[in-house]
Parts: structure tokens; sequence; C-alpha cells
């Protein structure tokens, strides 16, 4: 795995490209639905939506690649400490945030291609709006997964903070 994946300037990368992730998903999926509807919109749009959701994609992707060595990481920390770390379901909360990155990402990029044929040719009515609604669930759930997965790596985190910081540790 590349280096530049595990740290950038010396910091663990996954907390840093996670939060690319975790706004540009849920973004586009809302930009899809609100802009996807509507036939000028559509045309003028869903072409910016589709670059927006392939770059959360790719970070959604860099999001996994760095959180891996990361896991190892702290896992080979505690080992050499005498103690134990769980994960709970994270990993496979990340990797299905990640999925339905990507899946959103594609469709997104389907919908913008429906929309340049759309400009050059008659198509039922219901086509786009169908792709619309497609997308627009697909969206709803890379929504779900990606706060999911956002929500159980934050507890991970930030859940004996408040432990710390009143002394008991």
């Amino acid at each position: 795995m590349p280096p530049f994946l595990f740290t950038i300037a010396g910091l663990p990368a996954h907390p840093l490209v996670v939060h690319a992730a975790v706004v540009l998903v849920p973004l586009v999926a809302v930009f899809h639905v609100a802009t996807g509807w509507r036939r000028a919109w559509r045309q003028a749009y869903a072409l910016p939506a589709a670059a927006i959701g392939i770059a959360g994609a790719v970070f959604a992707w860099l999001a996994k690649a760095s959180g891996e060595p990361l896991e190892d990481s702290v896992k080979n920390a505690a080992r050499a400490a005498g103690q134990q770390v769980r994960f709970g379901d994270h990993p496979e909360q990340g990797d299905a945030a990640f999925l339905w990155a990507v899946i959103l990402g594609l469709g997104l990029a389907g919908f913008a291609v429906l929309a340049a044929i759309e400009r050059k040719r008659a198509l039922p009515g219901w086509a786009p709006m169908a792709a619309w609604a497609a997308a627009g669930v697909i969206g709803i759930i890379a929504i779900a997964t990606m706060t999911i997965a956002g929500h159980s790596g934050a507890q991970l985190v930030w859940k004996d903070v408040g432990s710390f910081a009143a002394g008991r540790y």
C-alpha cells in the first residue's frame, strides 16, 4: 500500500480523508434529489453531480484503504502494551459505506449520461424520472450507511474522552 494512504504530514490519513467522504456523499445525494427532477436543472447539474459523486466514491475508497492499516497499527500498539482492542462493527460498516458511495457515484454518472441523451433525443417522460428516483433511493442508502459508519468511528475515538477529561485515567 502506498505510504500516503497511511499518513499525511505525520498524521493518520484515515480521519483526514474520511471527512471528505462524509461530506461529499450526503451533499451530492441531496443535490441530486433537489436538481434532478426538473429537465432544465437535470441537464445543467447532472454532470457536476456525477463528478461530485465520483469524488465522494474516491474519498470513500481512500477512507477504506487508509482505515485498514490504521486498524492494524492500533491492534499492534495495543498488543505491544498487553491490551486488546475491539473495533466492533466499524470496519464492516465502513465497507458498506464505501460500496454504497461507489454505487451512488456510478448511478449519478449513468444519470448524467441519460441527461445528455435526453438533450438529443426524445425519451419517454417516465425514463428520466425513474432514473432520478432510483438514484435518489441509492443516495438515501448511501447517506444512511455513511452516517452509521461515521457514528461508529466517532464512538471508537471519542467514547472515553469524558472519562479522561474527568481524571479517571
